[in-house]
């Protein structure tokens, strides 16, 4: 099972952990620097990874033509989108809830489709690390 696993080649898990780093570098600019700033970095960049996590979905769904597919790969970013009308903290705890609802989605499609193994652990594993680093900030 594991040889025949997609999405789990040295590069993505490189650019998964180089992604996370963005998250780590700007909660040490507004701890040190300016916090407003760095707290707006922050949330933008949350909303943007947010929404690149539904994309994920929505291209694999080019393949299969699901339309519970394509609304599910939409949640993530409507999320997103919906924390800028929060103010601080609550967007915040709005963007660790999206976090969460995409690894649940990817969780709903891992059992649909058990080749997305390694990609499900490599998911959770940044999921709880980006969800930890907004828990944080509260």
């Amino acid at each position: 099972m594991i040889e025949n696993q997609k999405y789990a080649s040295k590069t993505s898990i490189a650019l998964m952990l180089l992604g996370l780093l963005p998250f780590v570098f700007t909660i040490y600019y507004l701890q040190k620097y300016d916090f407003e700033h760095g707290i707006a970095i922050f949330i933008h960049y949350s909303a943007i990874i947010l929404s690149f996590i539904g994309a994920i979905n929505w291209g694999r769904n080019s393949l299969e033509k699901s339309s519970q597919l394509f609304y599910l790969s939409v949640t993530p970013s409507i999320i997103a989108f919906s924390a800028f009308f929060f103010s601080f903290p609550d967007n915040l705890l709005v963007l660790a809830i999206g976090y969460f609802i995409a690894w649940l989605i990817d969780l709903f499609l891992f059992i649909k489709a058990k080749e997305f193994l390694i990609y499900l652990i490599m998911r959770s594993i940044i999921t709880i690390s980006v969800i930890y680093l907004h828990l944080y900030l509260l």
